[in-house]
């Protein structure tokens, strides 16, 4: 029987700008939420590695050489261009109430999508978001997950304006559509409506767009459910 290997966690840091240096060099970063959650949270200790990474950028795999409240002093060791996911995945997505959309927004980033769009649609009970709440949950996410591709959360839209702002390949998430998609482009809205399913109003706009159609299961799922079987369906089978 396989036995899994245990290795120690690397920690690894968003960071806003960085311009990569070349192995060997010791670099300072100046960036007081990296630096307190090495010193004071994580309490990471001279010597260590981590991976500093910027958007788009390659993994850094760094040694320790000082660490402070305000400033965290690495010597690069190695760099690492990261593969980009298949395809550009915009998720235009219902709003739903709770904890449920941050829990989705976690995952999709976790998954490869690139845009988060918060959708209105005339079912949609909840209207508003905490765009700046969501985004620094979705950056925890990639540091946690590997990837280097920041993923943008933007203001919600409604159904109509989000069609007019995304004008890509459209597929809408439908568990009783008889269709499916046959080959996704290289950048695809997908479209999840709320609990309640799509109404008339929002098939009429739908429509419009003449959208290819997934069904991912044959279950009724809930709409964070559904966002992540979809996004994961689209970019990786």
């Amino acid at each position: 029987m396989h036995t899994p290997t245990a290795t120690k966690k690397i920690h690894r840091f968003l960071l806003p700008a960085f311009i990569t240096p070349a192995i060997g060099e010791i670099v300072s970063i100046d960036d007081p939420r990296v630096a307190h959650q090495a010193h004071r949270v994580l309490k990471l200790q001279i010597g260590e590695s981590i991976v500093v990474f910027t958007d788009g950028g390659p993994n850094v795999t760094a040694e320790i050489t000082d660490t402070t409240a305000q400033t965290l002093s690495i010597q690069i060791k190695g760099i690492e261009t990261i593969p980009p996911v298949p395809r550009t995945l915009i998720a235009a997505i219902s709003i739903v109430k709770g904890d449920h959309f941050e829990l989705m927004v976690q995952k999709l980033t976790e998954i490869g999508v690139q845009t988060i769009v918060p959708i209105i649609t005339s079912r949609t009970v909840k209207q508003t978001v905490r765009v700046d709440r969501l985004q620094a949950i979705s950056d925890e996410a990639l540091e946690q997950c590997g990837g280097t591709a920041r993923v943008h959360i933007t203001e919600p839209l409604s159904l109509k304006a989000c069609f007019e702002n995304y004008p890509y390949e459209n597929v809408i998430l439908d568990p009783l559509s008889s269709e499916d998609v046959v080959s996704p482009s290289e950048k695809v809205v997908m479209y999840v409506g709320p609990e309640g399913g799509w109404s008339e109003q929002d098939a009429e706009v739908i429509v419009q767009h003449h959208p290819q159609y997934l069904r991912v299961t044959q279950r009724v799922l809930r709409t964070e459910t559904a966002a992540i079987l979809g996004a994961y369906t689209i970019l990786w089978r």
